[in-house]
């Protein structure tokens, strides 16, 4: 398993837990957190969108070993080779989902805490409204 798919793992369990109510965040930090996962994600998306240029790289001479290393960059930047998937656009997707699931994962902490403290106020009331 890649890195990125240990984190991926790590992520869905503690997104699972918040969601389950097991992951609770105080609500300030918890959007500062979000905040901080959102623009990291957005930051992420900017540098993908530019290994669109690694797909063409230039400069290189027309020698064999020169054009096979041309291509072999290229197809580390945008894919192709042996495995499609192993290039940096796809390394740097794999971060932004993470970064998304990070942001989701607070947002259900936040939820959470949110929906607690609204159940014990309501508790808190019905205990008040009998003494």
């Amino acid at each position: 398993m890649s890195g990125t798919e240990n984190q991926h793992a790590y992520w869905t369990q503690l997104a699972q837990k918040a969601v389950a109510g097991e992951l609770r965040v105080e609500p300030e930090l918890g959007e500062a957190l979000r905040a901080a996962a959102k623009v990291y994600a957005e930051g992420l998306t900017a540098a993908r969108a530019n290994t669109a240029q690694l797909g063409n790289l230039s400069g290189w001479s027309s020698l064999p070993s020169a054009v096979a290393l041309r291509v072999k960059f290229e197809q580390k930047g945008v894919g192709g080779g042996s495995d499609p998937n192993d290039n940096a656009a796809q390394r740097i997707q794999d971060h932004i989902d993470i970064a998304w699931l990070q942001h989701d994962t607070f947002a259900a902490a936040i939820g959470k805490i949110e929906l607690v403290d609204e159940q014990r106020a309501a508790q808190l009331r019905a205990v008040g409204g009998s003494v």
